[in-house]
């Protein structure tokens, strides 16, 4: 069984909250060596959603992603605020803004560490069924979102016709494994 490591200086270097804060720490690992001002970082959950309307159109998004330097198709998600109840109710936050639909039957998929060595972060995965358009999306001013529907049966074939972020395939394929 592994041992904890035994932190021996903590100091918050750089805090962007609540988009990002850095700590470096200096620590003794058990065997005696040890590490000066190893990185944690703390940023925000994330919610995704492998939403599905009730004609088995999948919704997906189209952004711009300055961290590639280019638009990037995903799952519908978003930083999960602090006053959000639960992720779910974050997601279904998130679902609406983005893309304008709602309603539907929820399910978690699960939640992941998104980096286990730097930090505890996790994305909350979900799929919803039937959901239905209420409203034109509502994004935040920083976001320009252009909505597709793809058919679930032309899902695989348009994800592999171009590139796509780990936690945008970890939610397809968990979407597609509660399907069957």
């Amino acid at each position: 069984m592994t041992q904890k490591w035994h932190v021996e200086n903590s100091r918050l270097v750089y805090d962007r909250s609540p988009w990002l804060k850095i700590w470096e720490q200096d620590v003794r690992l058990p065997n005696g060596a040890t590490i000066e001002g190893y990185i944690l970082t703390k940023g925000q959950d994330v919610g995704m959603v492998f939403a599905l309307t009730r004609d088995d159109q999948v919704i997906l998004v189209e952004q711009y992603k300055h961290g590639i330097g280019g638009p990037e198709v995903d799952l519908p998600a978003g930083y999960l605020d602090d006053d959000d109840p639960s992720p779910l109710v974050g997601t279904q936050r998130e679902l609406l803004e983005e893309t304008g639909y709602a309603g539907g039957d929820w399910q978690p998929l699960g939640d992941f560490v998104i980096n286990p060595n730097r930090s505890r972060d996790r994305f909350h995965y979900f799929l919803a069924q039937d959901v239905r358009h209420v409203s034109e999306p509502h994004p935040d001013p920083t976001e320009e979102i252009a909505v597709h529907l793809v058919p679930l049966a032309e899902l695989r074939d348009w994800l592999t016709s171009r590139d796509h972020s780990l936690a945008t395939m970890t939610g397809v394929l968990l979407g597609l494994s509660a399907l069957t």
